[in-house]
């Protein structure tokens, strides 16, 4: 009697149980890094993951590459997962691709730096504004104490500087700004929108026709969801078509891969992504900055182009800082 070899093939139902796996981890996978695809862009804990979303398409990638190496048969477990991350670089990618340059104009160069309650390092901050000679200099998290500790610093710079907390409240529920003498005088008007922190605007002086935005919206935390989708929403006043020139700056406590976010901004160009520096963490420090989560931004419209962005690491805080190089819309 013939002796049958035994066959690699598995059998038909063996198959089937893998292609629903993978189907099964495929439709996962897209509701980690598109919740939007599934109604849960607002919903916990997908809106926290997705802030993650270029460190968690490599995993994707990666263990979809380690099951099929070490067990050949998987490659339909691994397939779909596999390709919604690619999917998921395409959208990403573009971050760190630099756009074209920017139009000369004159030129702007702003500071921002989460302070973390005010617990930020004002030595180390000062030397960087010594060092760099920001036009702008934007503190979420900063109040009245705070500014009074670093314009101490900074005196002989000649920086005017403003505070949306008076004395005695808190510095987490502010934002200070320092702007150059050379910016000439400068209205800076606190906005009234019920927001979680206080904002700020800036215009007139050397800024022209462009008005700068100083923001800090609401987390999304358990209980600040709905803020924190309604202040996102609120960028729409600068971004949308028509609004003028301006210039956003602030911890948005969001990254373009938040569907809120992207519809929010809508008009408005990231300074980071634009230069091909989209992909650099912000927060938290304590992660490398290929891991973490870039949610500190700088937005223009109506003219205003970013010609450099860099992220500093400065001590005290959880948050790193962005100096962006920026040109202005001709006068």
């Amino acid at each position: 009697m013939p002796v049958i070899a035994p066959t690699d093939r598995p059998a038909p139902r063996r198959q089937l149980g893998r292609a629903v796996l993978g189907l099964t981890l495929g439709a996962g996978a897209a509701a980690l890094v598109s919740p939007e695809l599934f109604g849960l862009a607002g919903t916990l804990p997908f809106v926290q993951l997705v802030a993650f979303r270029p460190a968690v398409a490599t995993g994707l990638l990666a263990a979809g590459a380690i099951a099929v190496l070490v067990r050949r048969r998987w490659w339909p477990v691994a397939l779909l997962p596999a390709l919604v991350a690619a999917c998921a670089w395409g959208a990403i990618t573009p971050r760190v691709v630099t756009g074209p340059d920017a139009p000369p104009g004159p030129p702007l160069t702003v500071l921002s730096f989460n302070v973390l309650e005010g617990s930020a390092d004002p030595t180390t901050l000062a030397a960087t504004i010594r060092a760099d000679q920001p036009d702008l200099v934007v503190l979420p998290e900063a109040g009245y104490q705070f500014e009074q500790r670093l314009s101490r610093l900074v005196a002989d710079l000649g920086y005017h500087s403003w505070s949306t907390t008076p004395e005695g409240e808190p510095d987490r529920t502010g934002i200070v700004v320092f702007a150059a003498a050379g910016l000439g005088p400068l209205t800076a008007t606190p906005l009234e929108l019920g927001t979680e922190f206080r904002w700020l605007r800036l215009s007139g002086g050397t800024l022209g026709n462009t008005d700068v935005v100083a923001v800090h919206t609401a987390a999304p935390v358990p209980a600040l969801m709905s803020a924190w989708s309604d202040e996102l929403g609120q960028l729409r006043r600068w971004c949308a078509d028509g609004r003028g020139a301006h210039i956003v700056v602030g911890d948005v406590n969001a990254t373009l891969d938040h569907a809120a976010l992207r519809s929010a901004i809508t008009g408005c160009t990231d300074a980071a992504a634009d230069r091909g520096e989209g992909l650099i963490a912000t927060w938290p420090t304590g992660w490398p900055r290929w891991l973490g989560a870039q949610i500190d931004h700088v937005f223009t419209v109506g003219g205003p182009r970013a010609t450099d962005v860099q992220v500093l690491d400065l001590p005290g805080s959880d948050h790193r800082a962005l100096l962006t190089h920026l040109v202005l819309p001709p006068h």
